[in-house]
């Protein structure tokens, strides 16, 4: 078998330097003999390969894995509650900005704080987060004024 690779490695060889002949002096008719050659190649390394493997070897690792493999169960609870709320928060301070409010939004402690820009934006920031935080405890904590 190594006889046969050595000849099939010959053979590329050869056939790269016929590859840029070919480069150099495009109307010839190696193209086939190269395809040819480099697959009989590959043909030969992947035999080659196949008859050193170590089938025993593999074999006995894969008796060796679990019939399932079982996968840690793991808490997401917390991570799914604060991604909530954090999206909570961009809504809200999307629902201020529609209304021509600005606040800056923050979750505090599972609570929605706002913080006015205008003091004079509490009375219609107040109306805006009763009618669309819902279940949301919210506060504003700053009416305005800047800390």
């Amino acid at each position: 078998m190594d006889t046969i690779r050595h000849l099939a490695l010959g053979c590329c060889v050869a056939t790269t330097v016929a590859g840029v002949l070919r480069v150099f002096w495009p109307k010839n008719g190696f193209s086939a003999v190269i395809n040819a050659v480099l697959a009989l190649y590959i043909i030969t390394a992947a035999l080659q390969m196949l008859r050193g493997a170590d089938w025993s070897a593999l074999t006995q690792a894969l008796r060796q894995l679990p019939g399932t493999v079982q996968q840690p169960v793991q808490d997401y609870e917390t991570y799914s509650r604060q991604l909530g709320l954090s999206a909570s928060a961009g809504a809200v301070r999307q629902v201020l900005a529609q209304a021509g409010i600005e606040a800056a939004v923050q979750i505090r402690e599972g609570v929605c704080c706002v913080e006015l820009a205008h003091p004079a934006d509490r009375a219609g920031a107040e109306a805006v987060l009763s009618a669309s935080c819902g279940q949301l405890p919210w506060q504003i904590t700053a009416g305005g004024e800047t800390p």
